[in-house]
């Protein structure tokens, strides 16, 4: 569905775009019971919260999402997510399975995640998907991005370093997101963004999935880490034969 004018200014300027909607109660709740079943047989990949007590209680991060059953890739391929992001990245969409492709699961008490923008300003735009299992809030260390920070005009780091989360400038210029369980943030990747210690008794689920265009002058055009969800892959660069030839 096309987005209005309003909310497409609104995103090319601050970077971000929160959908309206929300995914089916049915699917959150088949995603919380595969990822339950994930958590307690932990199946590698997995960043663990504490490497020294590697239990499901200090799962962190699954890694591979989408390898991990097809309840995952339902909810990366759904209508709602797929619709909003043909506004930005037209009518081929790939879903990018060797960046993101992960469930942070972020446990009571979970570290931040620092400050960083996961692409440079110069590098082709990629969206990241949050899709969250879970309510987001302040309190358990929702998502802070700098809105507009995706077009900034200078160069500088990806990712700035774990400590002192909230004395950085950059905290001070973010603006927090808090999200419902069925949530969908879709957001520029090279806009900075960082969460805070999760200070509640309950985890904090979220898929963290990344879109892209397809690339008319990629060469290899069946890359097995792009998965084409949408369109199709064709050539849509220099006309042949070249006109006048």
């Amino acid at each position: 569905m096309p987005l209005s004018d309003e909310d497409l200014w609104y995103c090319k300027q601050n970077g971000y775009y929160r959908l309206p909607n929300l995914l089916p109660d049915n699917l959150v709740d088949r995603l919380n019971e595969a990822t339950d079943c994930e958590i307690f047989s932990m199946r590698e990949p997995i960043v663990w919260e504490d490497t020294a007590s590697r239990t499901p209680a200090a799962v962190r991060r699954l890694s591979k999402i989408l390898d991990r059953g097809s309840t995952y890739l339902e909810a990366a391929t759904h209508p709602l997510i797929l619709d909003a992001l043909e506004n930005f990245l037209g009518p081929n969409i790939e879903l990018i399975t060797n960046k993101h492709n992960h469930l942070m699961v972020r446990p009571p008490n979970s570290g931040v995640v620092p400050w960083h923008a996961g692409e440079h300003i110069y590098e082709p735009v990629l969206f990241t998907a949050l899709i969250y299992l879970q309510e987001s809030t302040i309190e358990n260390g929702c998502i802070r991005i700098v809105p507009g920070s995706h077009q900034r005009p200078f160069h500088s780091p990806k990712r700035y370093p774990d400590g002192e989360f909230t004395r950085q400038a950059l905290y001070h210029r973010a603006l927090p997101v808090p999200m419902p369980a069925g949530g969908v943030l879709l957001f520029d990747d090279r806009l900075y963004h960082g969460a805070d210690t999760n200070n509640t008794d309950q985890s904090r689920r979220s898929m963290t999935l990344a879109y892209r265009a397809h690339d008319a002058h990629d060469v290899l055009k069946e890359d097995p880490e792009k998965t084409l969800v949408r369109g199709e892959r064709i050539y849509t660069g220099h006309p042949h034969p070249f006109p006048g030839s």
